[in-house]
Order: C-alpha cells, then structure tokens, then sequence
C-alpha cells in the first residue's frame, strides 16, 4: 500500500491542493519511519490534542448546563423520553425541510470536480419554525421551562446523536468515500475528530447543511426564545433578557437570509464532516452558544431598561455592520467586480487558481470595509456576540464565555483563513495583503 504526501493546510482538504481527479490508497498506519520524524507539534496535535479536546467539550457542556442551572436540573447519561422526543423531532424537522421539493443552490465546484448540491429555503425554514414554535409558547408556556430544566438531557440525547453519527462518517469515509480525495492517514482519533469527506451526504441531503444550518442553529434560536420566556414565567418580563434574545434572533434571521453565502465560506468548502464541525453543531451550538440566555433563566439579568434599550440598539448596528461586510463581497462577485461600492468604482487584484477544470480567475475586493482590514466581518460578529452576552452584566464571566470563546476561534481562523488563501492565490495574495495589511483591526492587527 502507498502514502501520498501532500502539502495541504489544517484541514488536509484537497481542495487546495493541485491533484488530478483520481483514486488513491490511504494507509492504515503512519510507518515508524515516518513516526520518528514526527515534532512535538505533530505529536500534540495528531495524539494529544483531540481526545483531549473531545473528552473536555463532551463532558463541559453538560457540565455548563448544570452550572448555569438553579440547581433543580438532573443529568442522565443516556438521556430521557422527554430529550429524545424533543431532539429527534427536531431532527425529523431538519430532515423535512431539505426533503421536501424546491429550489437548489450549487455550491463551488471542488478541484476533484463534485458539485455539491443545498436546499435553498433556509429563510422560509427559519420563518416557519420560528412561527410554529412561538405559536407552541402561546398555547403551553410551560413548554419553554421544561426545555431549560431538561437542557443536561437534552445534551445528553444530542451527545449520543452527534457521536453515532461521527461513527458513521469515519467508517464511511474509510471504507465508502462519496468523492476521491487524498488523504495522509492519521490516527484513528484525529480522523474521527477532523472527519473524513468534505461534502458527505446522508438520507439524501447535505450532511453539513443538515447539521450547522438545520439542526445546530435553528436549535440555537429556538432555544433562546425559550430561555426568554421560561425567565419571564419564573421572575417577571425583563427588557434585558429580551434585547439579549431579540438580538440573537436579528442575527440568526440574518444568517439564514444570506444561507447560500454561508456555503461559499471555509466551514463547507475545506473543513470536512466529523467532531470538529457535526458533534460541534449537534451539541457545541445548542448548549454554548445559548448560554447567556440559558444563564439568564435562573440569574435574572441585574442591568437596567435605558441600559438594556442601549444594548439593543447597539447590537443591532454591529449586525448590521457585519451582513454589510459579507453583503459588499457577494455584490462584487455577483456584478463579477463591474460595481460601485461606497460610491467609487470597486478595486480589486486579479488572482489565479487551479481547479479541476484548469485554470480560474478570481478577484480579491480591495474597496469598501475588505479595503480597511482583511477580516473586518468578524470584528462586527465579536461585537454583535458581546452585546446579547451585556444583559448578564454582573454575573461574571460566565455570561460572556460564548463571546470570549468566539474571540479566540475567530482570530485563530484568521490565520486558518489566510493560510489557505496564500495556498491557493500565492503571489497575488502576497499582493492583497500589502494593499489591505491588517487583518482584523486597522493600525493594531
């Protein structure tokens, strides 16, 4: 059996990687050969790292929830009734709106040539569920307490859902892989962790689609109007915990809005399906990226209306800041560079890349906010985070994990970003980033 060796970037996808379209024969083993040229990095990152990642965010979520909690909530590890009915409804719900019929969006082209084919009625879907679950609220309020004081079951059921599924994909793409791809082998935990397959499909549909945009994120949204209201039956209407809920919707409404964009950016089309990105969406959005709502059912937030107006209104003008940075990339493109942004004719550098199809021009905008800092997105996403985590002021830090952690993830994925993009435009690239040379924060970084 034969070891392909190729350069390619944390998530080894071959994407980025100039290959022709053809089947190659992965290793079950790394050679000792190859073991013993191995750096400490290599070591942690291939043998340490992951089952130590993995076995601190399974255990810590569940661990959080009972934190954030009054203390009333108990933790099974198998889950009950209650948290598998209300998990895998809404895992059936997922599945229904990528099956029924409707229009389809085609994501980018990989250099091995698939196409990988989405649903495209994720705002109709975000508006639908959210209708039916506030009508839900409206008839059984209680609905919204149940939920919080089963959150620890619920993670469980959606621990267990999220790890068969890894299982599946892992076995999947070592013995059935969907597209030819290469791969180094690795150690069967860090395979498990990073995944397999880029664009792996289940049931029919997008495993990826399936997980972050149907499942992941419409439980995050539905969750936070249900924190809201199981806050106000325990302790009274609060403004504060509604700016933080109202702001999260805001956000989350963007998002599905701009779905189809989201299937252009480096979650789909080179971090492949496995923990990192399913169990992450399956389990690491419900239950943190909830919680400083979660957190808010039972410490009622302590800061004031004119405060929690502020917090409103400022969230929803770094909102809108942030769809307006992604909204001037996809104008570009969909004009292909022949536009007017901010009022003057748009910049841009010529950048070439290889596919499967031979060589392809690109653009890389150098006007409007990409001409001030090459990730101002995610300033305004940090910002947005901070202002819905503001209601839980005077609780510590405890409110505000969800905003610290994505601190960290998006300025490690500034440079996850930028290695990929050097890989893939070179020299033009070099050139983008003398024209646009901060990355996130003008004058500092």
């Amino acid at each position: 059996m034969g070891l392909v060796i190729a350069s390619v970037p944390d998530s080894e996808s071959a994407s980025s990687v100039n290959v022709p379209y053809q089947r190659y024969t992965v290793m079950e083993t790394i050679p000792p050969y190859l073991l013993c040229e191995m750096t400490p990095y290599d070591v942690l990152r291939y043998y340490v790292g992951p089952p130590l990642l993995m076995v601190s965010t399974t255990v810590g979520v569940q661990a959080l929830a009972l934190v954030g909690g009054d203390g009333t909530q108990n933790w099974s590890l198998l889950g009950s009734n209650y948290s598998w009915t209300v998990v895998l409804g809404l895992l059936v719900w997922a599945l229904f709106s990528l099956w029924i019929p409707g229009k389809e969006f085609l994501g980018p082209t990989t250099q091995l040539g698939y196409t990988p084919r989405y649903k495209a009625n994720g705002f109709q879907f975000f508006l639908l569920s959210l209708t039916v679950f506030l009508a839900l609220l409206f008839y059984r309020p209680v609905t919204a307490v149940e939920l919080a004081e089963n959150m620890p079951q619920i993670l469980a059921s959606c621990n267990i859902l999220a790890m068969l599924l890894c299982v599946y994909l892992l076995v999947k793409g070592k013995v059935s892989p969907q597209t030819n791809e290469i791969l180094e082998s690795r150690p069967i935990l860090y395979e498990f962790y990073r995944g397999m397959e880029v664009h792996p499909r289940l049931l029919g549909v997008d495993v990826k689609q399936l997980t972050n945009c149907r499942f992941g994120l419409l439980a995050w949204e539905l969750l936070v109007v249900a924190f809201f209201v199981a806050g106000w039956i325990k302790h009274g209407f609060s403004l504060a915990h509604l700016s933080c809920a109202t702001l999260q919707t805001i956000y989350l409404g963007k998002f599905y809005w701009w779905e189809t964009g989201y299937f252009d950016t480096l979650d789909i089309t080179l971090d492949r399906a496995g923990y990192y990105i399913c169990w992450g969406c399956l389990v690491f959005v419900p239950a943190f990226y909830t919680y400083s709502s979660y957190y808010l059912v039972a410490h009622p937030p302590l800061v004031s209306n004119s405060a929690a107006i502020l917090i409103l209104l400022l969230g929803i003008v770094f909102i809108a800041l942030n769809y307006r940075v992604d909204w001037e990339k996809e104008y570009f493109r969909a004009h292909k560079g022949k536009c007017y942004i901010w009022g003057y004719q748009a910049t841009f550098i010529n950048a070439t890349y290889e596919s499967s199809s031979g060589i392809r021009q690109s653009k890389l905008l150098t006007s409007g906010f990409w001409g001030i800092a090459r990730h101002l997105n995610y300033v305004f996403e940090i910002l947005a985070a901070f202002s819905w985590c503001l209601p839980g002021f005077g609780y510590g830090i405890w409110p505000f994990l969800y905003a610290l952690f994505l601190t960290v993830l998006l300025v490690h994925r500034v440079f996850r970003d930028e290695e990929k993009c050097r890989v893939k435009y070179g020299a033009a690239w070099v050139k983008y980033s003398k024209v646009v040379p901060y990355r996130m924060i003008p004058g500092v970084f």
